[in-house]
Order: structure tokens, then sequence, then C-alpha cells
């Protein structure tokens, strides 16, 4: 896949000087509501690829649904095509207009949408609770993300085997709601689902579960849950490792697997290191990339190198690839080199890197390493003498173009504005249960405005607005988990800057600093739970005589360590201070 990419954007490069699209200028072309609706709109997106009973509100206000769950007998069905299994493996994300879950576009979506709050957290707000009730203290991201961090820990019934796919190609024979399907038994995708499982093959899809994980566990407002989740980070992290150069296909559908690997476990890496702050982590996330430019291909399902990029810069600026020189510069490569070029290439600023499925998905995929490229350079994290304002730019275009600022004058995220002109082919969306056929699924009014990014036009002015029939049209119209990630991500960005959420830097609870390890001998790390806070915590470590021996700032980016090799032995007080007030824990030296 990665491969098909490189050689289609290589043919793109070819032609710049035709109808060279200008980005040097280009400014906004909706206002800062609109782009918060827009980035709304996608997040809830997700809501409606719930599985299982976790609020699906696509089932939840669909009147014509009696049942408002699905397929809660996922894990119960047979397993890689033997015996059945007894694992409980409800919830998570339907993959995309279909039911079916699927690791590789799931864990690619859930980084996307924790990322994009990690990295922008002032751009998301908190409307609503985990069952779309009032506001829960907590921004709707997290709400969303965690459906399927959720499901990941589940996806690992133990540490050698890994849950990669549920349901089969059956679940597509019908156009019906998932809480429908549920009932119509296993030939026609409902429950029970048969599963897959495996025990050596996976390693990148794994590392993209870790990657969900330790973000969540940096972030989530509940020391518990966080806890889950950095144990199950580990888990997935050692599998993925230990199984890394064998991506699993996606079975009847890409069942020749892309053998790349080392840019999500870079990724999962890097912000492992973070999370506990452990240099091995480190150490091993640029190994993995050495000698390595992984730039042929916008972020996407099988790719996450701008993301591993903009973290190891993050955590070593200095870091050297040890060919072609600083990690960042291949991030400015593939933005400066690839993505702009790209979209500069086209008339109406738009990156072809595929001739069909997906095209609006992938051009986010630029878009979101163009806004990480400018979010270095603005934090002083880098310095450049390359003009970001053409990366802000391209940016700002890919996602005017998805709100409608194209040649046809519609927008590809559907329902924005009360536009719902370019259909998308999503069932829960139609929200019928009588398994129309392909003329009526194209002639009917769509239930809900969903919010999902359709799949895009095949080249300038060539877009097949069908939702289904014979030629392959759902190509255009499809939209999924892997679609609306990178969009919220890329739309993120510019919300963080035009129209920042007041309350979106959120001050640390005393209560929830985890402190380990308590018996320590050569550091101790403290570790915020919330992060992202205001950054007035400090913390001291007390000797028995009441004499403070260490102090440093608590880090809201990631975990303090205060190094102790050269202390003596002995008991100690480590207090934790902020404008909250403080807290103190009993530490030994042995």
């Amino acid at each position: 896949m990665k491969r098909f990419f490189a050689l289609a954007c290589c043919s793109v490069l070819s032609v710049m000087a035709v109808n060279a699209y200008d980005y040097s200028s280009y400014s906004a072309n909706f206002s800062s509501s609109d782009y918060r609706t827009a980035l709304n709109m996608g997040l809830k997106f997700f809501g409606g690829q719930r599985c299982g009973d976790t609020h699906n509100w696509m089932l939840e206000n669909n009147p014509n649904v009696t049942k408002k769950y699905c397929h809660m007998k996922d894990g119960q069905g047979s397993v890689n095509g033997g015996a059945n299994g007894s694992y409980d493996l409800t919830g998570g994300w339907h993959d995309c207009g279909d039911h079916i879950k699927v690791a590789t576009t799931m864990g690619y979506a859930a980084v996307s949408l924790l990322a994009a709050y990690d990295i922008w957290p002032t751009a998301f707000q908190d409307n609503y609770d985990e069952a779309y009730g009032a506001a829960n203290g907590i921004p709707d991201v997290l709400d969303e993300a965690k459906v399927a961090t959720d499901y990941f820990i589940k996806s690992f019934p133990d540490a050698s085997t890994f849950v990669y796919y549920v349901g089969n190609s059956s679940d597509h024979r019908n156009w019906v709601t998932s809480s429908y399907q549920s009932d119509m038994g296993v030939a026609e995708g409902g429950d029970p689902r048969p599963i897959s499982t495996t025990t050596s093959t996976g390693g990148p899809q794994a590392a993209n579960y870790c990657s969900a994980l330790a973000l969540m566990a940096m972030h989530y407002p509940d020391a518990a849950y966080c806890a889950k989740c950095k144990a199950s980070a580990l888990v997935a992290y050692n599998y993925a490792k230990n199984y890394k150069s064998v991506q699993q296909g996606i079975p009847e559908f890409y069942s020749s697997p892309n053998s790349e690997w080392t840019d999500e476990l870079s990724l999962a890496a890097i912000l492992m290191y973070r999370l506990t702050g452990d240099d091995t982590y480190k150490t091993e996330a640029l190994s993995y990339l050495q000698n390595k430019w992984e730039s042929n291909s916008p972020l996407a399902w099988d790719t996450e190198a701008d993301y591993a990029y903009y973290y190891i810069t993050k955590a070593a600026p200095t870091a050297n690839n040890g060919s072609g020189g600083y990690f960042y510069d291949f991030l400015r490569k593939n933005v400066y080199v690839l993505h702009i070029p790209a979209g500069t290439s086209d008339a109406n600023g738009f990156p072809y890197y595929k001739s069909t499925w997906g095209t609006n998905k992938l051009a986010c995929g630029g878009a979101v390493a163009a806004a990480l490229y400018c979010k270095l350079v603005k934090d002083g994290v880098i310095t450049t003498s390359y003009d970001t304002t053409l990366a802000h730019n391209f940016n700002q275009r890919i996602v005017d173009y998805m709100l409608g600022n194209n040649e046809f004058g519609h927008t590809f995220i559907h329902g924005f504005k009360g536009d719902m002109t370019f259909r998308i082919h999503h069932r829960n969306a139609m929200g019928r249960n009588d398994n129309p056929p392909s003329a009526t699924k194209n002639s009917c009014d769509f239930m809900f405005a969903s919010g999902g990014l359709i799949g895009g036009p095949s080249a300038t002015g060539v877009f097949h607005n069908v939702v289904e029939d014979n030629s392959g049209s759902f190509t255009y119209t499809e939209g999924g988990c892997d679609y609306n990630g990178p969009f919220v991500a890329a739309i993120a960005s510019i919300v963080a800057q035009d129209d920042p959420v007041s309350n979106g830097v959120r001050t640390v609870r005393n209560s929830l600093f985890n402190v380990y390890p308590t018996a320590f001998d050569d550091y101790i790390i403290v570790d915020p739970v919330e992060v992202d806070y205001n950054g007035d915590a400090v913390a001291d470590l007390i000797s028995i005589t009441g004499q403070s021996v260490l102090s440093a700032r608590v880090d809201g980016y990631k975990s303090t360590i205060l190094y102790t090799s050269s202390l003596p032995r002995g008991i100690y007080l480590l207090k934790v201070s902020s404008s909250e007030g403080c807290k103190t824990y009993k530490v030994v030296k042995y």
C-alpha cells in the first residue's frame, strides 16, 4: 500500500508546472464558528460508529430502531474458523459504513483523535457525557476515544494473543442498521460473529493500540482508568515488539499485508517513553527509524511516520536519524517535498495521492503533517528557514476543501450547514432496515447529518455521487473511522488557534498524581494523570530533617523524573504543590 502511494505521488510531482496552485496567499474561507461546528460534527461521527451498548446516537435517535444496541455477542463466535470463543469483545467502533471491527483502521483513528487532543487541547469542548447526556467535565474527544480504548484493552485476552478483526464479509450482504443486523444470524453478519486472532502477526496494529492507550493514560481524568490503560499499553507494546515485522492483513479485503512496521512501533515507543520516563523506550524509538526515511505516503492507516517524527522531535529535538539529518528534517521533507508539491500540481490545490477510495482522508493526512511541522516551529522546538506560511495554508486549504470551498461547491462533511448533496455510504446514517435496492438507496434522503468525511473525488471535478451501484461508486462515497480521524486532527489545529476553549488547559488535581516507585533507588517519577495543565506544580523531595534535597517543576507534557542516585539511604517525603494545594508522599531509598 505504501509503495502504491509513492508511485502515485511521483506522477503528481512530475506535472507540477501545469495549473500550479499558489498557497502563499491563501486565507481561510469560513468563520471560526464554522470550523468549530465542523470539528464537533466530525468528532461526533465516531458516536455513530459505536458498537455494542455504548450509546450509538444514530441508533438512539432513530425512531425505527427498537433495540438501541448491537452485536452484544462479539467474542462468542468461531475463532479463526474453529471452536467458539468465550471472550468479551463488545464495544469499539465499526470500521466504515459497515459494522465489522478492524484493528487496522480503529487503531489509526484512535491515535489521530488522541494525538489531536494531546497537541491541540484547546480545540476541544465538553458538550456532553459518554452517554450523550449533559457535559461531564471531560472533553468530548476523550468520551469518544474511550469507546476505542475500552475495546483495545479487551483485544489482548492474554499477553500473547491479539484480536485484530471481528466479523467477515457476510456483514456486507444487507443494507440495514447494525442493531437489526445483530439478529439476522451469522450468515448475514449477525450474532455471534466470527473472531480473528493471532499469536505471531499484527505488530504494527498492536503498536497503534499501544500508542492510543498511552495517550489515553496521560489524559483521562480518572486515575484508575489511566492505570488500566497504562498496563494495557505495556502489553500491546511488548506484543508489537515481539511481532514487529509482520503487519496483519485485513481478512477478505487486504489479504496481502504491508511489511512496514518501523513507523508504528517507533511512535508507540516514543509515547511509552513520555508516559513512563523510561529512556529505554526513547532509545528504541530512535533505533526503529535509524537510516530510514518513511516518506512515501501521507498519514494513513498503514503510515504513522509523521506522528513519530513529531513526538521524537518533542522528546529529543537534536536526535539524528543517521542518514539524512535530524528527525524533524524528515517531517519537513514530507511536508515540503511530498505534500505541498502534490497539492500545488492541481488547479484546486488538492493533492491526489490516490485515484479512488479515500482521496479526502489522504489529503487530510497530508494536512495534519503540515500542521505538526508548524506546531514544532511555533512552540520553539525547532527553527527553520522554510516558509511555514505555506505549510499552514496547505492545511487550511485542505480543511476548507472538505468544508465546501472546492470545484463542486458542496461540502464533503456530510450534513455540514445542512448540505447533504453529496451522499455518504453508511448504513446507520441512512437508518433503514428494509435492505433497499441500489436505486432506492441512491434516491432516498438520509435520516442523519452524520458528520462523516465522504471519500472524495478521483480527479479534478470527478466525483461519483452515488451510494451504491455496480461501478464501485462506494469508493467515492464511503466514510469511516480512518477518514474522520485525520480530518479531526487537521481542523483541530485551526480551531485551537482561532477559537480556543477557555478551559481547554486544565489544572492537575492533587489527588491524581502518580508517584513511583515509593521504594526507590536511582529515580522517582512524578506522573500527573491530567496533563496540559497550567504548569505551576512543583515536586520537592524532603529529607527526614526537613531539608529540600531535590526540587523540580512537574511537567504537564510528560512524566517528571527526579534522579536520586547520589542521595543517602533513608526515609524522605515527596511534596507536590500547586495553586490548588499540596499532597505529600512517603518514599524510602533502600
